[in-house]
Parts: structure tokens; C-alpha cells; sequence
């Protein structure tokens, strides 16, 4: 490596991993004014070293905006509320995911798999009653769900429970 080459994998080194260590303490704002800086100072580069590190910048900087700056959606149809409430249960925001799926339940959306979300969803919140009701809606609706529900990892706390066998026997 040229000692040219060296210096500026040297500098940009260090700056990235300032602007690491502020993205990784969820300070989203500074972390992605720290990689545009990094970005714009060395867009211009002769060597691939620093251009792949300028790169990576460019990549956090795109999360780092995303985290400042959410997109919203604009939820309209009941089928919007049922994605959007999987995107969020899969995210872990089991209140949030409820809270869609009983807006599209309200809105006349009666399908066995909202329903069969809705019992994962209350699972979740270790609501055992609410979980086996939704269940039995999803099961009512479309008899096929009892081998789904059955064999689905979600549900095993309740392999043991008698209502629930009854249910998918």
C-alpha cells in the first residue's frame, strides 16, 4: 500500500467507526451526518479500499435516514390493516398487530386467516382464553386450518391444553 493510500484508509477508518459507534447507540441523526460527511469526502478516491469503506457509509447512512425519517403508510383497506398487523407482529409489536386486526375485524373482514393471526397474536400475549376463541373462528371459517394450526410452531403452548386438542382433533 502507497503511503498516500494508507493515510486516507487511515482517516476514513477512524471516521467510520465514529459514525459506527453513534448508529449502534441509536443516534440515528448524528450517525447519518457523520456517513454523509464520510461519503461526500471521499466519493472522489483513487483507490478501491476507501471506496469500498465510502460504500458501506453509504449503506448505514440509508438506515440511519430510514430511522429518522419512518415512512408512513396509509392503511385503507382491511386487507392494508392485515398485512401491516403481520409486518408488526413480526416485529414483535404484538399490541400494535392486535390492534390492526381487530380494526379490520370491525371493518367486516371476516377471514380464517385474520383470525388465525389474531389467535398467534394472543398467544403471544399469553391470553390463552382469546387465543383459543380466535381459534375456534379460524376453525369455523375454514375447517383445513386444524392441521395448520396444529403443527404451527406458535401454538405449541397449547399441545397440552384440552380445549385446543378438541378443537383441531
Amino acid at each position: 500500500m502507497k503511503l498516500k493510500e494508507e493515510k486516507e484508509m487511515q482517516a476514513i477508518t477512524e471516521e467510520y467507526e465514529k459514525a459506527l459507534q453513534s448508529f449502534h447507540k441509536k443516534s440515528y441523526s448524528k450517525a447519518g451526518e457523520a456517513f454523509k460527511k464520510i461519503i461526500e469526502t471521499y466519493k472522489d478516491s483513487e483507490f478501491y479500499s476507501v471506496l469500498e469503506i465510502q460504500t458501506r457509509a453509504k449503506v448505514y447512512q440509508s438506515m440511519a435516514n430510514a430511522q429518522t425519517h419512518p415512512v408512513t403508510i396509509k392503511l385503507e383497506s382491511a386487507q392494508d390493516y392485515v398485512w401491516e398487523g403481520v409486518f408488526q407482529l413480526n416485529a414483535g409489536n404484538v399490541d400494535k398487530a392486535l390492534e390492526l386486526f381487530i380494526h379490520a375485524e370491525k371493518i367486516n373482514y371476516r377471514d380464517a386467516y385474520l383470525y388465525f393471526l389474531m389467535a398467534a397474536a394472543y398467544l403471544k400475549k399469553e391470553d390463552t382464553a382469546n387465543a383459543l376463541r380466535y381459534v375456534e373462528k379460524c376453525l369455523k371459517k375454514d375447517e383445513q386450518y386444524k392441521v395448520i394450526v396444529y403443527n404451527e410452531p406458535d401454538f405449541e403452548p397449547l399441545l397440552q391444553n384440552q380445549d385446543f386438542l378438541k378443537l383441531v382433533e
